[in-house]
């Protein structure tokens, strides 16, 4: 944690310098040394082979010395100590860190004297039990056996513990395999692994002598050796758990390839990894929960039948092993030395009992590999991703604000945090460390969540390195090394409402960020917000009746999400540092129209003076009018009612990227609303999302539809719902030449017919139709130009048509457009297909409940 302790400070530094100015000359020296540190930890990430040990002690003695200054100099711009204090502590700092990083450096340059132990996948168990994994071990062995195929090398990918190493080797191991190759090797690499020593594995094996005879050869010797034995051979080698591309290189390099006849499998967590040379990728499947009982079943009672009363219970144990085979094992091989009633597996069901935690301990050097060898950057976003709870799903937006807010990205000048946010994402995604939930029509991420085994040792490595520290019981409120912590994730409010969980909480004065991220609290309770040094205020699952005046107070405020019916105070833009701001009402159902729409206005004028305002959630809630030359020049994101598109509100936020807009019609609305009529102001606004919450079919009243003519012709995705226009006028959205993705929900059109012109849409790649009443949509053919074929829609790549129950088909031309990937539908006529069934390859078809299995 000692990188992103670094980048945090150097925040901090440049923060302190523009409101705070102080000894510029000292504060850069400061800075440039943590430039170098970055430097020095950054070269981790290029070392295998290291006493890690020693090196995450150094790590924790850099973060501690990091923190330390960072809290002097933050205290000093609350009014805290003197300007010389922070002096003479950077120069404390200087000559602590750079003893240190002389130490870590001397550290990095010693090969590790350790023997790294095997930390494959096989945990125990009965290793001749194959479950759900028949499939995928046939259609491997079927692709290393076709000498045609293109693919030299397959590979398995996934998370570890998914049973990889167990399929490869049941794929080694089959007869078929053992006979169809002259010769055949298997290596266990793992991440310190030396590519020398995979060369000596292989030349072992394949001359059926003991290892040692070959550690003495170079590489020249080793390579004359396989090439003697395997040229003009059929052979096979399995790299299994392998971690760099390394390998793959120096062996596709120097071994004959035979007119392809040599095959490579390898097993690894690493997508980048499975991706190389152009291999067959095969992604791991967790068990379904049939499966996962099978499998526990076979585990507990190997050699006599399983007790019938404790099958309900044991399917839920086995469901809370979420699919992932090894804890699976594990859970399986504590339960043997246990009590098999019906009511001690009941409270381990439950999770109260230890089993499932030592489980996670059983497994955890396993999966803390993942974590060790990830680069330095992404340690702390990963491990940030336990403050959630347990196997709850994490939405994007959300991460990516807090991400950034907590200071752990760096991202360079052509990059904003958020763009560099969603790479850091993607790469934890792809090092099989997190699980995508929902992606988004073009396939983006929209909401990912950790494997339990995974949040667990999140949570554990967090605390260690005293990242955040969770709070789900009363005892955990009063662990020796909570007031240390300089985050609290309370994942049960209710610890609120007790009195000593919160005077405990109240103690924690270095605590930086109060994460409630447990479930709603339906009644109010008090929350500590006495904290000053508070950046980060996230109670949006705590209700208030009343805006907290103390907030105000908390001038370090950076990201700030509450659920309250009042009203803030002017004094809200005392917090100059606030970057996310997200106010949620709560709804009473005794609440009169009348008394929803008096609360429905609600910011005071002041939030125009919150300069640093990158995102503003206040759907349902206005935004009033700026004063003359008030702007929120860093705003980027806005979720507002759709009385605040007004053009004097467009114009002060002239950088807007995304726009959300909610419409509440009143019973007896009658006054036209102007959504779209100055949206043309917003020249760099990228994705726009309109919805109609009570949609009344109205579309005079909602806004005329004439305005969608001044949409930005930068828009590049676009969500109406509950609108009601008329199709006619979908040929303003057909020529918006940047529009990519286009979704359309709830009657956001309205009609019988739908007649899409060519020229229109040109640019769209992903559409969807949901609770359309379309019947006929119909579309020009295709007309031959002398840059080629035109039509409608002639960039689309996936179509989703969701409960259209009346469409009648598919216009051919859309069907056949040569970039068509998927057709998925949902609950639609069957007949849909028919206009496009003649061309089979450029569809599939997904998800639909009317085709047979």
């Amino acid at each position: 944690m000692a990188y992103a302790a670094a980048i945090s400070l150097k925040h901090t530094i440049d923060r302190l310098m523009i409101y705070f100015p102080m000894n510029s000359q000292i504060m850069e020296s400061a800075y440039k040394e943590l430039e170098l540190l970055q430097i020095e930890l950054k070269r981790l990430d290029d070392i295998d082979s290291c006493n890690r040990s020693v090196i995450n002690a150094l790590d924790a003695e850099i973060r501690e010395a990091v923190c330390t200054l960072e809290d002097v100099m933050e205290s000093y711009s609350q009014g805290v100590g003197d300007e010389k204090a922070v002096e003479l502590e950077i120069c404390s700092f200087l000559k602590t860190v750079k003893k240190l990083k002389w130490n870590y450096n001397r550290e990095l340059k010693c090969p590790s004297s350790t023997i790294e132990e095997d930390e494959t996948d096989n945990f125990g168990g009965n290793k001749s039990t194959t479950v759900g994994l028949s499939d995928q071990s046939e259609k491997i062995r079927n692709e290393l056996l076709d000498w045609h195929s293109e693919y030299s090398m397959v590979s398995l990918v996934g998370m570890a513990g998914i049973g990889k190493t167990h399929l490869a080797r049941e794929v080694y191991e089959h007869p078929l395999i053992v006979q169809g190759f002259d010769f055949t090797a298997w290596v266990s690499v793992g991440p310190t692994h030396q590519i020398k020593n995979v060369w000596v594995d292989i030349a072992a094996q394949i001359e059926c002598k003991p290892r040692n005879l070959y550690m003495g050869k170079d590489m020249f010797a080793l390579h004359s050796i396989l090439k003697e034995n395997l040229q003009g051979r059929k052979y096979l080698i399995v790299l299994d758990d392998i971690w760099s591309t390394k390998v793959c290189e120096s062996l596709i390099s120097w071994l004959p390839a035979n007119g392809n006849r040599r095959r490579f499998l390898l097993t690894t967590r690493l997508e980048g990894v499975a991706e190389y040379h152009g291999s067959s990728i095969h992604q791991m499947r967790f068990l379904s929960n049939t499966e996962s009982w099978d499998l526990l079943s076979q585990n507990l009672f190997v050699h006599k039948s399983f007790p019938p009363q404790l099958e309900k219970v044991g399917r839920k144990i086995a469901e809370n092993c979420e699919g992932l085979p090894l804890l699976i094992l594990a859970v399986a091989s504590i339960l043997c030395g246990l009590d098999k009633t019906e009511e001690y597996w009941t409270k381990v069901a439950d999770r109260k009992t230890t089993t499932f935690s030592e489980a996670y301990e059983k497994i955890s050097k396993v999966l803390v590999t993942s974590y060790e060898y990830l680069p330095q950057h992404l340690k702390a976003c990963f491990l940030y991703m336990g403050v959630f709870p347990r196997s709850s799903e994490i939405f994007l937006p959300k991460l990516i604000n807090l991400w950034t807010v907590e200071d752990f990205l760096e991202p360079n000048h052509s990059q904003t945090s958020e763009d560099f946010a969603m790479v850091c994402l993607k790469d934890i995604v792809s090092n099989s460390l997190a699980i995508v939930c929902k992606q988004s029509l073009n396939y983006i991420i929209k909401s990912c969540k950790l494997h339990s085994a995974y949040w667990h040792l999140c949570v554990k490595e967090a605390r260690e390195n005293k990242l955040f520290h969770v709070l789900n019981k009363l005892t955990d409120c009063f662990k020796d090394y909570m007031e240390s912590h300089r985050r609290l994730s309370i994942q049960n409010n209710i610890l609120f409402g007790i009195r000593e969980a919160r005077d405990s909480m109240a103690t924690t004065l270095k605590a930086r960020s109060l994460l409630c991220t447990g479930e709603d609290h339906e009644y109010p309770v008090p929350i500590c917000l006495n904290l000053m040094s508070l950046k980060v205020l996230d109670a949006l699952a705590i209700r208030f009746y009343e805006f907290p005046g103390e907030v105000v107070k908390l001038l370090q405020l950076r990201y700030l999400a509450l659920t309250h019916n009042g009203k803030p105070p002017p004094s809200i833009s005392k917090l100059q540092q606030l970057q996310c701001l997200i106010f949620r009402q709560y709804h009473n159902i005794k609440m009169l129209p009348e008394e929803r729409l008096r609360f429905s206005t609600f910011l005071p004028e002041d939030v125009w003076n919150m300069q640093e305002l990158r995102h503003l959630g206040i759907m349902g809630s206005n935004l009033p009018d700026p004063s003359k030359c008030a702007e929120l020049p860093n705003l980027l994101t806005l979720d507002v009612n759709a009385d605040s598109c007004t053009e004097e509100v467009f114009r002060s936020i002239p950088h807007l990227k995304k726009l959300g807009i909610k419409v509440e019609l009143q019973p007896d609305a009658a006054e036209t609303l102007s959504c779209f009529q100055h949206i043309g102001v917003l020249n760099e606004l990228e994705l726009l999302e309109c919805v109609v919450v009570n949609p009344r079919l109205r579309s005079q009243v909602v806004a005329p539809p004439e305005h969608l003519s001044n949409l930005p012709w930068g828009l590049k995705e676009l969500s109406l719902n509950g609108l009601g226009y008329p199709w006619k006028y979908m040929s303003a959205i057909g020529s918006l030449p940047n529009l990519q993705v286009l979704k359309l929900r709830c009657s956001a059109f309205q009609g019988a017919e739908w007649y899409s012109r060519i020229g229109e849409f040109e640019g769209v790649k992903y559409l969807l139709l949901e609770d359309i009443d379309l019947v006929d949509w119909t579309t020009d053919n295709v007309i031959c130009t002398h840059y080629g074929m035109r039509r409608s829609f002639q960039q689309l790549r996936r179509l989703m048509i969701r409960h259209c129950y009346k469409l009648k088909m598919i216009p051919l031309p859309i069907g056949s457009v040569p970039t068509l990937e998927t057709i998925e539908v949902v609950d639609c006529s069957p007949s849909i297909f028919v206009s496009y069934l003649k061309h089979p390859p450029q569809v599939v078809i997904n998800n639909s409940s009317w085709i047979k299995s």
